[in-house]
């Protein structure tokens, strides 16, 4: 029986590294690549704010970096990014994930349950002030 238990827990071992091993394939992949579509919807807005001179805020899903956002706008100023990534790690890793998640819907994040949604409006929000009426 001892054997079975030994074997059970190596085989989870190994399937832990290795889930997180194409975690970080997948996460380095959505980093580098945006999808075309929203490329475009971003370049559009960009473009229609612009010519109203308006300030663009780019906010990431909840748990993903802001680099592929932040490609899309390479080389061009005044774009303001909200980093959601790590202030929801963080308040994951200290009140836990169903504190901020009903489910998993996006691989690493889900759709956020009341206290999900105001830690990022809030977090939204304190860019904003800091970065638009620097508050």
């Amino acid at each position: 029986m001892g054997g079975v238990g030994v074997a059970l827990t190596y085989n989870n071992l190994d399937n832990h590294k290795l889930s997180s091993e194409y975690f970080e394939k997948a996460n380095k992949v959505r980093e580098e690549y945006c999808n075309s579509m929203t490329y475009l919807n971003y370049k559009r807005l960009s473009n229609i704010l612009a010519r109203r001179q308006i300030k663009l805020v780019c906010a990431q899903y909840p748990m993903r970096s802001i680099e592929s956002l932040k490609s899309i706008f390479e080389g061009q100023s005044g774009i303001i990014f909200v980093d959601n990534e790590r202030t929801f790690k963080k308040a994951v890793q200290k009140a836990g994930y169903e504190e901020y998640f009903k489910d998993v819907f996006g691989g690493d994040f889900g759709h956020c349950t009341r206290k999900g949604y105001g830690l990022l409006a809030e977090n939204i929000a304190n860019v904003i002030l800091k970065e638009v009426f620097h508050k």
